[in-house]
């Protein structure tokens, strides 16, 4: 998940230093740089021997010399050159979420060469973006010569003998490989840098065995300036704290690995790479998925054994029962894998104690544990060449199962119960198999809901249903994988002969398409002009107007019932509050989705043959239904909270921090239900005149006699909000002037809004007009409050309308968090550190 702030691409690493030009690219085989022959010919107790004097040898992949005291490390390479991978992760964290660097956060995976010059043992980051698939030398040549390598560091050779040479690589592995320093000024927490007296090589987790070498720096970072505010709050002393960078060197995987082409209409991570050498007819950029090796004893025989499965272990460290049900949940994928006949080809195991994470041999499943809640992150490192996965890393935030268990509260109260472990432990082994599906290389699928919780790589919603007027939540996860998933795997992880494998993939694909296992992903669901009802983040049902009814109604009868029953004994009261947040927006989501069918458009990865429907419009009758359904949740007897709820919500105690699911006030110490019914209004309204979204439907009348129109659906806010009977009661009149305000502000910042299609912008300012004089009659009727309204309205029009320039329209408070994961951008546009797209 998304997915990631410390989740760097290969870019990362490829800008720290100057780049050269003239060196191999794309894997081709490097130039040899003649040595003189007097330093071939060293003599092995010239030097050798001198600089590795109390240091202690361990043998193993690249043979390596380590200080007692952790201050220097050299490696014995050849003494010409080698080519190797390499990894880099962060082995410990800070602890915070908003800031990102988490323990196993994956931070880069490169081709390294490491080749001789002189004294000197350059390391040079291969460049396997540009490639050509021609065997031509001249033509590589043009390769070379266009897109440059990274020479990131000058290494200093010791000695010589025997054709090894051993070099000091204190000052390599001891840079800020994982970023920390960047991600720290980002994040406005200070400007550190590595404090090198106090950094040193971690012998306890540097080891060598034949096929890894494992690299473990305690990594000390200081500044002399003030450091940040969320820093401070977590390490002793915020001036300095030490964090363990990893690093791992591999050998190149071998060349019996056979890259799998992409498909969109399946949805898996990848590399992607331009290659100079395809026929004019084909594209330039190449895609092929990321993935494990999987191998049969047999290929030709689908029976035949696997012979090298895919295993996840399963951190220690988790507690009960939660460490049952994360093991759960990662056998979802060997049902998932048995299902797709590749029987035996996933394990969960739980990992020895003996065993550093952070082993290149062995896929993880870590407990993340940090200051507040936060995302669960799937990521991987592989082979920037191919795409094959080489190590899987999954990592659960420890936070989110008491947001869970206060949802739960929330819902049916905080009497003890074995309903709400059940119910946290079913969300445990969801978001465990989900956060692995993304380590095996699949993305997000959202509209996968729509055929009935058909992947684990949908985000987990919980289902809840009114039985009998109750609250029931028997339902709220599944068990195992969805169908999407076992077809998903056997496309992506099937083995077949090479003759034959296309027409196996082809066969699956269209298998998956006739019976509906469509795939839409992250910009497809997460931005504001999303415009696919189907693909929402977090839902649960079959269409966006089911899934908002549900939600509506068991929202109103939760909000009637709730109250200290939703404490438990000797907690304070003040705590109803975070409770009760995610209970009063629990259509938030549902929002989102519904407003997508008005000006919405339905569509799918289509290919050529397949006979799938490149694009719809969704009908305008049914765009019309969602506009009416999304305008009951701006009635005041909608946003209204009970009295008996808000003497209920009382200032924090002391000791207690405000935390990121309470609502904000402009009331202090109050709680503010003026501000919360504004939040809720506001969801509605900002998601109706969203930008794009009102230039489809301006699109859509000029195509189509007939269609919702943006006037339509103007007049329906309108209809909603200031046509709508004012009601009696003083405060239910309160609400609806918030309302009111919502759609006024979101239309003068609409025509305000100068990336927005001319006809909107002109319209809007068209019907603001209008408004103005409206407005100007009301304030001229009614209580004070109510005159007052009606004029700060009318004067705010007539200064844009009149100056172009947007007043100081008055801010909404900004919502609780409520999202189930993360969504920042960088989160779902690049996968965590495997260089994958």
């Amino acid at each position: 998940m998304r997915h990631l702030r410390l989740a760097h691409s290969a870019a990362c690493l490829l800008a720290l230093t100057a780049l050269i030009s003239g060196c191999a690219t794309g894997g081709a085989a490097p130039a040899t740089v003649a040595v003189p022959a007097a330093q071939q010919s060293e003599a092995a107790g010239d030097g050798w021997g001198q600089h590795t004097a109390r240091m202690e040898r361990r043998d193993g992949f690249v043979p390596l010399w380590i200080a007692p005291d952790g201050g220097k490390l050299h490696l014995e390479l050849p003494a010409d050159s080698t080519r190797i991978l390499m990894h880099v992760k962060q082995a410990t964290g800070l602890g915070s979420n908003p800031i990102g660097i988490d323990r196993g956060a994956t931070a880069g995976a490169q081709v390294v060469r490491f080749q001789r010059v002189g004294d000197r043992m350059l390391v040079i980051f291969e460049n396997q973006r540009y490639r050509t698939s021609l065997s031509d030398t001249l033509h590589q040549r043009t390769i070379r010569e266009a897109f440059p390598v990274s020479t990131v560091a000058s290494l200093p050779i010791l000695s010589t003998r025997n054709g090894r040479a051993l070099v000091d690589v204190t000052d390599f592995v001891m840079r800020d490989w994982t970023n920390v320093t960047r991600t720290l000024a980002r994040g406005q927490q200070g400007n550190y840098s590595v404090a090198r007296d106090r950094s040193m090589l971690s012998g306890q987790y540097t080891r060598n065995f034949p096929r890894n070498t494992e690299i473990g720096v305690n990594m000390t970072y200081a500044t002399t300036g003030n450091p940040g505010r969320t820093v401070s709050q977590i390490v002793p002393d915020g001036s300095a704290f030490t964090l363990r960078q990893h690093i791992s060197l591999l050998p190149l995987p071998d060349d019996s690995y056979r890259p799998r082409r992409a498909d969109s209409r399946v949805g898996y991570f990848g590399v992607s790479y331009k290659d100079f050498g395809t026929p004019l007819q084909e594209s330039l950029d190449q895609r092929f998925i990321a993935r494990h090796r999987l191998q049969r004893a047999n290929p030709s025989d689908p029976n035949s054994p696997i012979v090298n499965p895919i295993t996840y272990y399963v951190d220690p460290g988790i507690p009960e029962p939660l460490l049952s049900a994360t093991i759960e949940g990662a056998t979802f994928w060997s049902q998932a894998f048995d299902q797709a006949g590749l029987r035996g080809g996933f394990r969960v195991e739980v990992l020895p104690d003996s065993v550093d994470p952070m082993d290149a041999r062995y896929n993880i499943v870590q407990w993340i544990n940090r200051n507040e809640r936060g995302w669960s992150i799937g990521g991987s490192l592989g082979d920037p060449r191919t795409g094959e996965i080489l190590k899987g890393m999954a990592r659960m935030d420890t936070h989110r199962n008491r947001t869970a268990y206060n949802l739960y509260a929330g819902l049916k109260g905080a009497q003890p119960s074995p309903g709400d472990t059940a119910f946290v432990l079913g969300r445990v082994r969801q978001v465990t198999a989900h956060e692995i599906g993304h380590t095996l290389g699949l993305a997000h699928n959202y509209i996968a809901s729509t055929y009935g919780r058909g992947s684990l790589m949908d985000y987990p919603t919980f289902g809840v249903r009114l039985t009998n007027g109750e609250i029931d939540l028997s339902n709220a996860y599944d068990v195992g994988p969805g169908a999407f998933d076992v077809w998903a795997i056997r496309w992506g992880y099937g083995i077949f002969p090479e003759a034959a494998e296309q027409d196996s993939l082809n066969a699956i694909i269209r298998e998956g398409l006739q019976k509906g296992w469509l795939f839409l992903s992250d910009s497809d669901a997460r931005p504001e002009y999303a415009s696919d009802p189907r693909t929402n983040l977090w839902d649960d049902g079959t269409n966006a107007a089911e899934y908002f009814q549900n939600r509506m109604s068991v929202r109103r009868v939760a909000i009637d019932r709730f109250g200290l029953r939703n404490l438990r004994e000797g907690e304070p009261v003040a705590l109803l509050q975070e409770r009760f947040s995610p209970v009063y927006l629990m259509h938030r989501f549902a929002i989102g989705s519904l407003a997508r069918a008005v000006g919405g458009m339905e569509y799918s990865f289509a290919m050529v043959g397949d006979g799938q429907t490149a694009t719809r419009p969704v009908p305008a009758a049914e765009q019309r239904r969602a506009l009416g359904m999304l305008m009951t949740a701006l009635a005041p007897q909608e946003l209204a909270i009970p009295d008996t709820l808000i003497t209920l919500f009382a200032p924090r105690p002391y000791g207690y921090q405000a935390v990121e699911e309470m609502f904000g006030t402009q009331a202090r110490p109050s709680f503010d239900e003026l501000g919360a019914a504004r939040t809720a209004a506001q969801m509605v309204v900002d998601a109706v005149l969203q930008r794009e979204r009102a230039a489809r439907l301006v699109l859509a009348a000029s195509r189509e006699s007939g269609a919702l129109s943006l006037g339509e659906t103007m007049d329906a806010l309108l209809e909603a909000t200031w046509r709508a009977s004012r009601p009696s009661a003083s405060r239910m009149a309160a609400i609806q002037r918030t309302t009111q305000r919502a759609v006024a502000d979101a239309l003068m910042r609409l025509a305000a809004d100068t990336s927005a299609m001319p006809d909107v912008r002109a319209l809007v300012d068209f019907r603001l007009a209008s408004l103005a004089t409206e407005a100007s009659r009301r304030a001229g009727s009614g209580d004070e409050m109510t005159r007052a309204h009606w004029a700060s309205i009318q004067r705010d029009i007539n200064s844009w309308l009149t100056d172009r320039t947007l007043p100081a329209l008055g801010a909404t408070l900004e919502a609780p968090l409520g999202e189930p994961f993360g969504s920042d951008d960088e989160a779902w546009t690049t996968h965590d550190g495997a260089g994958y797209w």
